[in-house]
């Protein structure tokens, strides 16, 4: 068994989180919308009131039901096999943020300019 961390791959179309040794996992639509909020912030903090305004648009939403949610998204990362790169970091007092490593940014930023210009039509 490798010892390195594994890179995962997430895809927003059917929810899944993947890993280069073929596990996934099917994210709920809370976590996913959570995830895809800290892969768009690439390593930058992720405020509680951002979580309330992407999550549940602005909803009344308890500093209990924002800890559930983190701790859900945790519990479905690590249940791929394999030591993860992705870490949810808490920022006490501010929210929390995804570690991720350099390649993976590029990875991201490249996912989301080819999805953003395939929405549009451009190529």
């Amino acid at each position: 068994m490798s010892m390195h961390p594994t890179s995962l791959k997430y895809d927003h179309t059917t929810r899944t989180v993947s890993n280069g040794q073929g596990a996934s996992r099917v994210l709920s639509p809370q976590c996913a919308h959570l995830l895809e909020l800290f892969l768009t912030q690439e390593n930058h903090i992720v405020t509680r009131k951002q979580m309330r305004e992407v999550i549940w648009r602005h909803n009344i939403v308890s500093e209990d039901m924002i800890n559930h949610l983190i701790c859900r998204l945790r519990k479905e990362l690590k249940t791929l096999p394999g030591e993860t790169c992705w870490q949810i970091e808490a920022i006490p007092k501010v929210g929390y943020r995804m570690l991720l490593t350099e390649q993976e940014k590029h990875d991201i930023k490249y996912w989301l300019h080819r999805c953003g210009s395939w929405f549009s039509g451009s190529e």
